[in-house]
């Protein structure tokens, strides 16, 4: 190789190396910084996809939140929130009934049947609201009506009941006299000449005949004649 005309051409063409020398590494810097300017632009789509990720799944998370938030507060207000009391006495079906929270006692004679055409209800209160565990016994015509207790209601704070103001009956009044028409067969049974038979006669006389219309009518049941009725009127009162 002639090195004497390689000389000569690397000084004659030195202008163009030089050139071309600038313009590849100015072609190389420029790809450079392209690529990296690429890389730094799908990094940033990344973070931004991911944090944009990140904040749905957030929502989202509130949203399933409420969600269970509105569900549970919509069980609790669909509850049906009921009482179940227990009547007895002049009603056509005694027994338990279950009824919607705020149901008033006409609501629960209803329940029952409706009342007895003997039933007394002069001093009951039909409008009274119910409550959880009440117990109510509606009275009889006739019967004798010493307290105001035939509806016991137990409070949330005590097992104990309390006597609500409405009406009450008794059976034996305080006057010692048995009542005919609401007395069982115990109570039946504390009258002279009076044992467990003819105290159920009594009973079975009343359930079909109804109620004692006066006290001689006891005559009326086996097993009572005149000389029986004359020891015991004196305890007896309808």
């Amino acid at each position: 190789m002639d090195w004497e005309k390689v000389k000569n051409f690397i000084a004659q063409y030195k202008l163009y190396f030089v050139v071309g020398l600038v313009l590849l590494v100015l072609i190389i810097v420029i790809w450079t910084r392209k690529e990296t300017q690429k890389d730094e632009l799908i990094d940033f789509n990344e973070d931004k996809s991911a944090a944009f990720a990140n904040k749905e799944s957030l929502d989202n998370d509130e949203n399933d939140k409420e969600q269970v938030k509105a569900a549970a507060k919509k069980q609790v207000i669909d509850k049906p929130q009921n009482v179940t009391c227990d009547i007895s006495g002049a009603v056509k079906n005694q027994g338990v009934y279950t009824l919607k929270k705020g149901a008033r006692l006409n609501e629960l004679i209803t329940a029952a049947g409706g009342l007895k055409t003997n039933a007394q209800i002069k001093n009951v209160n039909r409008a009274l609201i119910l409550n959880d565990q009440d117990k109510i016994r509606i009275p009889y015509k006739g019967e004798k009506i010493t307290k105001k207790a035939i509806v016991e209601t137990y409070s949330s704070d005590s097992a104990e009941p309390n006597s609500a103001e409405v009406a009450s009956d008794t059976s034996v009044a305080e006057n010692n006299k048995v009542n005919i028409n609401t007395a069982d067969a115990a109570q039946l049974q504390k009258l002279n000449g009076i044992g467990e038979k003819k105290a159920q006669q009594i009973i079975s006389y009343r359930q079909e005949n109804g109620q004692f219309k006066a006290i001689d009518e006891l005559k009326q049941v086996s097993g009572i004649g005149d000389k029986t009725f004359a020891g015991l009127k004196d305890q007896l009162e309808i």
